[in-house]
């Protein structure tokens, strides 16, 4: 029997019986149990004038203590937004913490931040797979991010040529590789098909690979 499609990360929920999707929501959304989760707090959450920093953690560490909410995402930077940087980094070194207290795995909203991306994790020894979602850089940003141990999502971006993906995703390690649909309608099935194509393997074998390094992630 083949492994099921993985879908690391999205916001649509799509019922198949040949799919295992992480389903991202917002801290006060209830999640069923009979899907998976990620739960987190978005660097654009500091642009909300009722956002208070210590009282959402606190119901973000509420969260993660379910046994369906296997990530905790997304978190991360983004040097494009208009809030503060110094302020995106306290919110997400705090959501470091949590992630090793509770040993869930991080999913990164990560926009022009890998230098910070990579110092954080240093500064911080962690532990936890970390995975940076819509991954779109270049052959040397595949390279510092998996020499660290940071595993790469890729989405929608592989269904456009004229993208910058096209040329660095052959140096994704099979080993650090993930697909998402995050907020496309398109099914990840079809993500899949063209990641193949592009690494010159077949289907079966690419969903035996992205099935064995979710599995790892979150033994």
């Amino acid at each position: 029997m083949e492994p099921n499609f993985i879908d690391i990360h999205t916001h649509t929920t799509k019922s198949r019986d040949n799919l295992i999707q992480i389903v991202n929501l917002n801290l006060n959304q209830p999640c069923p149990e009979q899907s998976y989760y990620s739960y987190g707090i978005h660097p654009w959450a500091l642009d909300k004038t009722d956002f208070q920093m210590d009282e959402a953690l606190n119901k973000l560490k509420e969260n993660l203590q379910l046994p369906q909410v296997l990530f905790l995402g997304e978190a991360g930077l983004d040097k494009m937004h208009k809030m503060s940087f110094e302020q995106q980094t306290k919110l997400l070194e705090r959501q470091i913490e949590l992630s090793e207290a509770s040993q869930k795995p991080m999913i990164l909203h990560d926009v022009k931040s890998h230098n910070e991306i990579l110092a954080l994790r240093k500064k911080h020894k962690a532990h936890q797979p970390w995975i940076v979602h819509g991954f779109s850089g270049t052959e040397q940003d595949v390279k510092q991010l998996i020499g660290q141990g940071i595993y790469l999502s890729v989405g929608e971006s592989l269904l456009h040529p004229e993208r910058k993906i096209h040329k660095s995703f052959k140096f994704i390690d099979l080993d650090y590789l993930f697909l998402e649909t995050d907020m496309a309608e398109i099914g990840v099935e079809t993500i899949y098909e063209v990641a193949a194509n592009m690494l010159e393997i077949d289907l079966p074998t690419l969903k035996t690979r992205i099935f064995a390094n979710f599995a790892r992630i979150i033994q």
